[in-house]
């Protein structure tokens, strides 16, 4: 089995517009609201094999997709302040952030005297 490489350039501008993040399908406006696909069935997908032998693929109707397929444009959710904050056993809070800052830097001068040691030897 071969695969072939299929540069930027010849995917077909409909096709790089339907990946784009500033796309209308990036923010749904409703809950009824559906995505809908950029292109209808039946289109022949040119350039999209990746199979060297094979033709072309052709788009699908839209309820052929699986239902996470719409939901990769949407805005990620923002990380919440119960992710950067830890409870110990004690139960008192850890802010991760300023643990991996102090880690980092002591990490950092435990790396500066081993390079003096090794320099001075």
């Amino acid at each position: 089995m071969s695969f072939t490489r299929i540069p930027a350039q010849s995917i077909t501008p409909m096709l790089r517009a339907s990946f784009s993040s500033s796309s209308s399908l990036a923010a749904p406006k409703a809950k009824a609201a559906k995505a809908i696909s950029s292109c209808p069935a039946g289109t022949p997908l040119s350039n999209l094999s990746i199979l060297k032998d094979k033709p072309d693929p052709v788009a699908l109707p839209d309820d052929q997709y699986p239902a996470w397929l719409w939901t990769l444009l949407d805005e990620p959710a923002a990380p919440s302040l119960a992710k950067q904050t830890s409870k110990t056993e004690s139960g008192s809070e850890v802010d991760l952030k300023a643990q991996k800052k102090t880690l980092k830097a002591l990490n950092r001068e435990n790396i500066k005297a081993s390079n003096y040691l090794k320099s001075t030897t």
